[in-house]
């Protein structure tokens, strides 16, 4: 393995003319010698700035091309790359800061920064790049095994963590993304997901390993998404289940040119029949993707390539299977692996896994045993190692003895057509321990009934749920799409609901 210097002096050897990142909007090219250039300037500037080896950077911005840039110039200087979310309140900010304790903080927020979040806090288009310096970078040196970033995962179940990923782990996440997505220099990968998070920035160091152009959008939004991939021609992106619906919706009203997409990649979140099917009914001709993984993972862990294949059938319903280098296995309550077919922990092992938590021994040692991450998701292995995800474990219901996922009724829910969104949880029962709660959010009007009579016809009487909260403001989710079970519990005594 090596460090993220390989992948960036390799591309400007081997592609030092062609473009490396563009300027959605404006189309700005920036070649991939350009990108040698400018992640050298980094390390200049981090030493200008007085960041130590080791130091951490903070970066609160939206993606863009410096944003690539010092996304791989800071770990290639032997410095730590910290993305920040762009949707943290102050409080988060200040807890992910006063955690990670930055040396400096560089930002395109101009204004309405609390103040005291790292020594330094300094604009993105203060330090020019594209100007050469007058010296040398001081020799830095860098291990693999040495921590280039340190990603803040999305809470969903406990407070956020810094998860401190090493060279080593995120070379092999790109080496398992490059032959996972057959990724190859002809392509050019749109960038539109939030890039603070691991699966909005795994494309970074692949991509320009294998001297792919990546076309950069400010933020997520369909009707500009659909514009850049038929400007520039792009081949390949990747995007959470929301986002895929959104995409769906502006390209019925629009129908952009989307021939040049070659691979639509999903995962962060489940992924329900209904919408893989429209997905692939409005981009007809593109292959659609589906992943398994965590900020842990660094993140991938699974790819199921070409689910268009297998609609309606039981295998699309499925992860996929490990990427190369990376075991995954479902483990019984006794830590021995489980039979095929039969629910588990899925449990991962592979070079691509964490260090740990950044300054977290205790809640390390919880999920890392044996160099292996235990996931917390509930799944199981079929005969052929392909993996199904059925729940995370905290959010499974246990009514009158029998265990609900809430996903595969969440899944049932969703294949109505009047339902556009669609949450699952368990409310404390005197008599069955917990009751299933549905929570929908509709697209036309329906009542409880309705719903509850298909429901019935497709599942399991325990499963059914035993009250639907129907309400028109969208389900709480996180910035990177996964629907927040905490936060739709919390919201429950205020909801008015109905029994079929």
């Amino acid at each position: 393995m090596t460090t993220f210097r390989g992948p960036i002096d390799r591309a400007t050897a081997c592609f030092s003319d062609r473009p490396a990142l563009v300027d959605g909007l404006s189309g700005e090219v920036t070649t991939f010698a350009d990108l040698g250039r400018h992640t050298r300037a980094v390390a200049v500037h981090l030493d200008r700035l007085g960041v130590p080896p080791g130091g951490r950077v903070a970066f609160l911005a939206d993606g863009s091309v410096p944003y690539a840039e010092w996304y791989l110039g800071v770990p290639a200087a032997g410095r730590i790359f910290v993305p920040l979310n762009t949707r943290y309140t102050e409080t988060e900010l200040r807890a992910a800061c006063n955690d990670c304790t930055p040396d400096i903080l560089l930002t395109d927020r101009e204004q309405g920064l609390p103040g005291g979040l790292a020594p330094s806090v300094i604009a993105v288009t203060d330090i020019d790049l594209g100007m050469v310096p007058d010296r040398q970078a001081a020799c830095v040196e860098v291990g693999e095994n040495d921590p280039a970033a340190i990603f803040y995962t999305g809470g969903t179940t406990d407070r956020a963590k810094g998860v401190s990923l090493s060279h080593r782990n995120k070379l092999a996440d790109a080496l398992s993304f490059i032959i996972g997505f057959e990724l190859q220099a002809e392509d050019r990968w749109l960038v539109m997901s939030p890039m603070f998070h691991a699966a909005g920035s795994f494309n970074v160091v692949p991509c320009t390993w294998v001297g792919a152009a990546q076309v950069f959008l400010p933020r997520f939004d369909a009707e500009m998404a659909l514009r850049a991939i038929e400007t520039h021609r792009t081949t390949a992106t990747f995007a959470v289940p929301t986002m895929l619906a959104a995409l769906c919706d502006a390209q019925e009203r629009l129908g952009a040119d989307t021939s040049s997409m070659r691979l639509l990649g999903h995962g962060g979140a489940p992924i329900t029949a209904a919408l893989l099917d429209r997905v692939a009914r409005t981009f007809p001709g593109t292959e659609i993707c589906g992943s398994y993984g965590a900020t842990e993972m660094a993140p991938l862990a699974t790819i199921h390539r070409h689910q268009e294949r297998v609609l309606g059938m039981d295998r699309s319903r499925s992860v996929g299977l490990p990427v190369v280098g990376v075991e995954v296995r479902a483990e019984d309550v006794s830590g021995h692996s489980a039979a095929p077919g039969e629910l588990g922990e899925l449990v991962v092992t592979g070079p691509n896994i964490m260090l740990g938590y950044w300054g977290k021994s205790e809640a390390t040692a919880q999920v890392l045993r044996d160099a292996s991450y235990r996931s917390g998701d509930i799944g199981y292995c079929d005969a052929e190692g392909y993996v199904y995800v059925v729940d995370r474990s905290k959010d499974m219901i246990i009514t009158g003895g029998e265990n609900v996922y809430g996903v595969e009724v969440e899944d049932v829910l969703c294949s109505h057509p009047s339902v556009a969104e669609a949450g699952v949880i368990g409310r404390p029962d005197p008599r069955w321990g917990e009751v299933v709660v549905a929570v929908i959010v509709a697209r036309t009007a329906v009542d409880a009934g309705e719903l509850d009579r298909h429901c019935r016809a497709l599942l399991a009487g325990y499963k059914v749920p035993r009250t639907y909260v129907i309400r028109e403001e969208p389900l709480p989710r996180s910035a990177a799409g996964k629907l927040l079970k905490r936060e739709l519990r919390q919201s429950m005594s205020a909801e008015p609901d109905a029994r079929p």
